[in-house]
């Protein structure tokens, strides 16, 4: 008995392709972005601080958002970005709220706030550091952890 079957004989399926590879994402344009997306969140910080009067430690979660967002999208899945992230919104939290102090000492002195950010900044950072307290030592650990574990999470959505 043969097991021959009259008729053409039937193709191959079809072999899927192999995924694309990733394109390489520039790690040095994505920090650059970061640092930006961190001066603007710090001035943002301020300008709403000083509308309402009073600072509100939880914004540094929209901080931490800014820079975590832009590093993970721009600069993918580097391991080195998570780092990168949380030094990066602990400086928009501390550009932010002396940027605050700027605009308060401001309307106290009647210096321009380019003033006190420049020439006068050891008087700035004097008073910034006299109203810290326990508070902001908190808000800086948030902004460590959401800026650390945020980039990998924006980097593979």
């Amino acid at each position: 008995m043969s097991t021959d079957l009259p008729g053409p004989a039937l193709p191959a399926p079809p072999v899927a392709p192999a995924p694309a590879p990733e394109a390489p994402k520039a790690a040095g344009i994505a920090v650059l972005a970061a640092v930006g997306a961190a001066i603007v969140a710090g001035l943002a910080y301020g300008f709403i601080a000083k509308a309402i009067e009073r600072e509100i430690g939880w914004a540094v979660i929209g901080i931490a958002a800014a820079v975590t967002f832009t590093l993970g999208r721009l600069g993918g899945r580097n391991p080195v970005l998570p780092v990168v992230s949380a030094v990066l919104t602990v400086f928009g939290l501390f550009f932010g709220q002396l940027f605050t102090t700027a605009l308060f000492g401001h309307e106290e002195t009647g210096l321009s706030v380019v003033d006190l950010l420049t020439s006068q900044l050891d008087l700035t950072f004097e008073v910034w550091k006299s109203a810290r307290d326990f508070m902001d030592l908190l808000f800086y650990g948030i902004a460590v952890y959401f800026g650390y574990t945020y980039t990998a999470k924006f980097a593979s959505s």
